[in-house]
């Protein structure tokens, strides 16, 4: 039986490159931060040109749940661990960002202050448990935020 083909919407100019990347980057999915996610990953963690993303709103908000919000969790720890067996992960980077709308909706901080704070605790909680789940992965935290001079760059702290 012959399998029918459909026509070529588009063809990637870039080579096929069959090897898994070695780093997981957890992120939000807002578009705004996205293409400074990936040249963070690039440039400053060295992650190369392929990097696999892990991307949902509010980025590692989900793994902070297991007590609130269980299927939220179990979904998001269940696509992780597959990820990291099936691609060898040897680093995780998670990164959470300033003016996240789904924070800043689910969070029901009174200020931007507030607001990162808890981003950062949830960092730092995610972390904890990422260290527990994959004792032989990396995990580091970043958050993004706007540069201050002229809040038109992009900045990452380390947590």
């Amino acid at each position: 039986m012959e399998t029918a083909r459909t026509a070529i919407a588009y063809e990637s100019a870039l080579p096929w490159n069959p090897e898994r990347p070695d780093t997981t980057i957890i992120t939000c999915v807002d578009g705004r931060w996205y293409h400074h996610f990936q040249e963070f990953a690039r440039l400053h963690l060295n992650a190369g040109a392929r990097t696999d993303f892990l991307a949902v709103p509010g980025g590692i908000e989900p793994l902070t749940l297991a007590d609130v919000t269980p299927k939220d969790f179990n979904f998001f720890r269940r696509r992780l661990e597959s990820l990291v067996e099936a691609h060898g992960t040897r680093r995780i980077v998670a990164i959470a960002h300033q003016d996240c709308a789904w924070y800043r909706e689910r969070a029901r901080a009174p200020a931007a202050a507030d607001l990162r704070n808890k981003q950062v605790a949830d960092l730092r909680i995610a972390a904890s448990l990422l260290r527990k789940m994959f004792e032989r992965v990396a995990v580091e935290i970043y958050f993004a935020r706007l540069g201050e001079a002229d809040g038109k760059t992009v900045v990452f702290e380390a947590i």
